[in-house]
């Protein structure tokens, strides 16, 4: 009976490493310093808690935009605080990077422009969107660490399909 139950969580064990590896949890992420480029974002702004069913309603109304062709873009987010600092509390503007800002957008749906030439701390990610930003922020805050590099309280993600996931954070100037 022990045997097979080793056996059992052997199999059980390998399979999740095999759903994982295929999901993007062991490829690397790639960090550099760079500029931001100009960015537009048609979505919605939340603040709240992390747990909140709106903050997951507006998710849902930005693939649904997208799913439906009101809009054209990648999914994208707006951070304006670490969650994980204060209690859980997010300041966010979910949505869709478009290109064109003379479309007719969602009801309820605004745009935020991201402006060009700050200077930010990139990463990237061939992964899947569960298992990509929490593995991107963890290698740009070590490496912020590592290499003495202050980071602003403004995050920018994007998750374009058939690309790898990217997460800007905002350096202070020195």
């Amino acid at each position: 009976m022990r045997r097979k139950f080793f056996i059992y969580m052997a199999v059980v064990v390998g399979l999740v490493l095999v759903f994982y590896t295929y999901m993007g949890g062991f490829a690397e992420v790639k960090v550099s310093q760079a500029v931001s480029t100009p960015l537009f974002v048609a979505g919605k702004y939340f603040e709240g808690s992390t747990e909140a069913e709106e903050l997951g309603q507006i998710y849902q109304q930005a693939g649904k935009a997208v799913e439906q062709k009101q809009l054209t873009g990648d999914f994208a987010g707006i951070f304006y605080n670490n969650p994980s600092k204060d209690n859980k509390t997010v300041k966010a503007f979910i949505g869709v990077a478009i290109q064109d800002t003379t479309v007719a957008l969602p009801t309820g749906f605004t745009i935020r422009a991201v402006p060009a030439g700050q200077p930010v701390l990139k990463g990237e990610l061939e992964a899947n969107i569960l298992i990509a930003p929490r593995r991107i922020y963890s290698t740009l805050f070590d490496y912020a660490e590592e290499n003495n590099l202050t980071l602003r309280e403004f995050y920018v993600e994007r998750f374009p399909e058939d690309k790898p996931a990217v997460v800007e954070v905002g350096l202070v100037k020195k």
